[in-house]
């Protein structure tokens, strides 16, 4: 090459040229590259006689390196364009990283579900009340400590009816802590009779027949929300399965 013709240019083009000898040192340290990867692999290799397969495999993915650059064979003819491209647009790999976030895990947390929002009583149990209690203040009264029995236990409470008593259950040992029916315009509350000295001071009246029979009960009667009654009903439920 004459010095005019040392670096080659292409008009019009985003192409960045090199000159001849800058293009035979970038294949002589291509060369080189390779000289070092053949002396690495077969250390790697001696490594594996020495320690095993496994750290030999363990090795070769840390010490990988980058793809090589392709073989290129003999240099081309003189008057043959060389240039090496470049984009002010590739991403560098740092930005790639912030493209591509490694997936954040979130444990989703069980929250108890707020007060108003306990699952709905049955219709049979609401066409009872309504008609025992044309008016439905006790159904309203019922529905109150329902829902606050819900809001208030460490587990979800349900209720079901049979010859005009509701059983309220502990659902998750589904197991019986309290009874609820209609005495003289009021609604008549009982829970075990251990419970007798917690609900003392409040009107204690006599047990259904029908309950008499199977369980030792204290009941009372009430009128509207007491919170009395409600923390007694409360202990009851968390105290499931406890000798009377």
């Amino acid at each position: 090459m004459t010095g005019q013709n040392n670096h080659l240019y292409t008009d019009n083009t985003k192409t960045l040229q090199i000159s001849f000898k800058e293009y035979t040192e970038l294949v002589e340290k291509a060369k080189e590259g390779q000289h070092c990867m053949a002396i690495k692999e077969q250390v790697l290799n001696d490594l594996a006689g020495v320690f095993g397969e496994s750290l030999a495999s363990c090795s070769k993915e840390s010490l990988s390196p980058e793809p090589e650059i392709e073989k290129m064979s003999s240099p081309p003819p003189a008057t043959e364009k060389v240039s090496v491209e470049y984009s002010a647009n590739d991403p560098e790999p740092k930005a790639e990283q912030e493209e591509n976030p490694a997936p954040v895990v979130t444990v989703q947390k069980k929250t108890k579900s707020p007060e108003g929002e306990a699952p709905p009583i049955k219709k049979d149990i609401a066409e009872h009340f309504n008609k025992v209690d044309g008016s439905g203040r006790l159904f309203n009264i019922f529905k109150q400590y329902y829902t606050c029995m819900n809001d208030s236990c460490t587990g979800p409470v349900r209720v079901t009816i049979k010859d005009g008593i509701c059983s309220i259950w502990n659902y998750d040992e589904w197991e019986e802590f309290a009874f609820v029916d209609i005495l003289d315009g009021s609604l008549r509350i009982g829970v075990n009779a251990r419970y007798t000295e917690q609900l003392e001071s409040l009107a204690l009246c006599e047990v259904s027949r029908l309950l008499a029979s199977r369980h030792s009960l204290v009941c009372v009667q009430a009128d509207d929300l007491n919170q009395t009654v409600l923390n007694t009903l409360v202990t009851a439920f968390s105290e499931v399965g406890v000798a009377a």
